[in-house]
Order: C-alpha cells, then structure tokens, then sequence
C-alpha cells in the first residue's frame, strides 16, 4: 500500500511541478513542453512493426520523399528527413528517423526513451515483449519505493524503458546490465 500512495505522490508532483512553471514569470516566450524526440532506425517497416504492432503506437505522419519534395526541401537534404511520426496515448511525439547510425553505446544506459505504464501492467509487457524475442531486465527499481522500470531495446538497439510508479511486488534494485538486451528482430 504505500508504494502506491509514494506513486501517486510522485504523479501529484510531478503535475504540481508543471503547474508551477506555467505559473512563474515570465509568462511570455516560456517554453511549452517537449514536442518530439527522435531515434535513428535503419529500417521503418521494421520500425512500424515494433512500435506500432508490438508497442502500440499510432503513426500520426509519414514523411516520405514525395511529401518532402511538396514541403520544399532541397532534393540533397530529403534522404535525411524521412521518418515516421508517431504517437503514444500521452506526451511529446515520437519520430523515428531512418539512419544506421546514432543509436547509443550498447554498454551505456543513457540516452535512453522512457514509457509510462500503470503498476498493474508492468509484468504484462515483460510477458509481451519476452513472446516476441526481445530480451528485458527488469522490473528494477532506481527510483523511490514504489518505482519500477523494465529496460529493453528497439531492433535498432536504441534503449527503452518502461516506467511506472506505485509497483507493490518485489523487485530487484538497482542499474540493469542493458549489454544483454541486444537480440535480432524476427515479425511477430
């Protein structure tokens, strides 16, 4: 029970913490929030697999060469631009770019992309992802009582995490050892 009650007093101030900056002067040219993240992927149909068909996501937008060229953009820069916009049931978009290159070390645990869940659903995705070939570590806690994560990868090797307040069962403490979560994609 109080890991529950921590969780929720974490989310209370968290908002609370939102509230007061949109509240602080100035209230002018103040930044607004976080628009889109961006993570390189070498493959986009791969890509939409894992995020939409396994994470969930919704694409919002492709961004393809022909809606490049429409945009203006100058036909040496269009390569680099094309992605796949997308979006989860809260915060800022995710845009996932086709590159090889620019994921993190597969030893480094930062940077990595965060994904809110409740408490209830945490084992849930472990089970999810795990039935589809992506290895995870977790659910761990770094956070207060009450915190858990589970880490995992994109096919890409770019880190996740999944994160969530309020968790009652046991977990392990501490950073996980993200070099064990590399693995080849194969469609679900």
């Amino acid at each position: 029970m109080k890991q529950i009650v921590i969780g929720w007093g974490m989310r209370l101030f968290f908002g609370w913490s939102h509230w007061l900056y949109r509240l602080r002067p100035p209230w002018r040219g103040k930044l607004r929030g976080v628009d889109h993240l961006t993570l390189p992927c070498g493959d986009l149909k791969v890509a939409e697999e894992f995020y939409v068909g396994l994470l969930g996501a919704r694409v919002i937008m492709r961004v393809d060469e022909p809606f490049l060229t429409r945009m203006g953009r100058p036909a040496d820069e269009i390569a680099k631009g094309i992605h796949l916009s997308l979006g989860f049931a809260g915060g800022p978009r995710l845009d996932l770019f086709r590159s090889d290159e620019g994921q993190p070390p597969a030893h480094a645990g930062h940077p990595h992309c965060a994904l809110w869940v409740s408490p209830r659903h945490v084992l849930e995705w472990k089970r999810t992802l795990e039935a589809c070939g992506v290895p995870t570590d977790g659910p761990r806690q770094l956070g207060p009582r009450g915190q858990a994560s589970l880490y995992f990868n994109d096919p890409f090797g770019n880190h996740l995490e999944i994160v969530t307040l309020g968790y009652t069962p046991e977990v392990t403490l501490g950073a996980p050892d993200v070099t064990r979560l590399g693995y080849s994609w194969r469609s679900p």
